[in-house]
C-alpha cells in the first residue's frame, strides 16, 4: 500500500513537472521548476518526507541546468533585470536546501547543505559577473567607431579607448570576487563556520592567480597597484584575525570540531 502511495506521489509530481515548460515559456520554465523545488522542500519538511526531498533536489537540478545552459537573458538593466531575478530565485531556492539539510541533522542532510551552500554561492558570483558583462558589453558597443560618410573615427584612438574598457572590465572581475570572498570571510568568522571560511579562502586564492598571471600584464599601473594593495590589506586582516584568535576559534573547534 505504501509502495502504492509512492508511486501516485511520482506520478502526480512528474506531471507537474512536465506541464511547467508545456504551459510556460522561456526563463519562466526555470522559474516554474524552482518554486516547484520550493514547495517541495517545504512540504517534505512539513511531513518529514525524504522521498519528497528527492523530488524537490531533482527540480531545483532542472532549474538550475536550464538556467546556466538555456535561458537567454537580454538585460538593458544593470542589476534589475529577468536574468538576475531568475538567479534569485535559484539561490534563494538553495538557501532554503541548505536550512532544511541542516534542520534534518543527520549526515546526509549536512552534505546536501553544503553542496547547496556551495551551489549558491557559485550562483552568485556568476551572476554578478555576469551583470559585469553586460554593462561593459554596453560600454563597448558604444565605443565603437561610428559610421559617417563612408569613413571610420581615428583607428588608434578607438582602439585606446576599447583597451581602457577591456582594462577596467577585468579590474572590476578581480574587484568583485576580492569583494565577494572577503564578505565570505566576514560571514565564516561571524558564524563560525570553518566551511565557509575555505570558500573563501579558495575565491581570494583564485582571485591572487587572476591578479598576478593575468591582470599583471593587462591592467595599467594604477589599476595593478590599487589591486595589491587591495589584496594584500585583505590578506593581513585574515592573517591577523587568525593569529590574534578574537573570536576564540580554536577554543570553538577543541569543543565542536567547528565543522560548519
Amino acid at each position: 500500500m505504501q509502495r502504492l502511495h509512492f508511486l501516485h506521489l511520482a506520478l502526480a509530481i512528474g506531471f507537474i513537472t512536465i506541464a511547467i515548460p508545456i504551459r510556460l515559456d522561456g526563463h519562466w520554465i526555470t522559474i516554474g521548476w524552482l518554486v516547484e523545488a520550493a514547495v517541495l522542500l517545504w512540504l517534505s519538511d512539513r511531513i518529514r518526507s525524504s522521498f519528497l526531498s528527492l523530488f524537490a533536489v531533482g527540480a531545483l537540478g532542472l532549474g538550475v541546468f536550464r538556467l546556466l545552459a538555456f535561458d537567454n537573458f537580454n538585460a538593458q538593466t544593470l542589476f534589475f533585470n529577468a536574468r538576475l531575478g531568475t538567479y534569485a530565485v535559484a539561490i534563494a531556492v538553495l538557501a532554503a536546501l541548505a536550512y532544511f539539510g541542516r534542520k534534518r541533522n543527520d549526515e546526509l542532510g549536512l552534505r546536501g547543505a553544503m553542496v547547496a551552500v556551495v551551489a549558491l554561492n557559485v550562483l552568485a558570483l556568476v551572476a554578478l559577473s555576469l551583470e559585469v558583462s553586460d554593462y561593459y558589453a554596453r560600454q563597448m558597443s558604444a565605443a565603437r567607431p561610428a559610421y559617417h560618410a563612408g569613413r571610420y573615427a581615428p583607428y588608434n584612438a578607438e582602439r585606446a579607448y576599447t583597451h581602457s574598457i577591456q582594462i577596467a572590465e577585468d579590474f572590476t572581475y578581480s574587484a568583485l570576487w576580492m569583494a565577494y570572498g572577503a564578505m565570505l570571510m566576514i560571514i565564516g568568522f561571524w558564524r563560525r563556520s570553518s566551511f565557509v571560511r575555505w570558500q573563501a579562502l579558495v575565491l581570494i586564492a583564485v582571485t591572487i592567480i587572476k591578479v598576478f598571471v593575468y591582470d599583471f600584464s593587462q591592467l595599467d599601473r594604477g589599476y595593478r597597484i590599487v589591486s595589491f594593495i587591495v589584496l594584500g590589506v585583505l590578506l593581513l586582516a585574515i592573517s591577523f584575525v587568525y593569529q590574534r584568535d578574537w573570536l576564540q576559534l580554536s577554543g570553538a573547534r577543541r569543543k565542536s570540531g567547528d565543522t560548519a
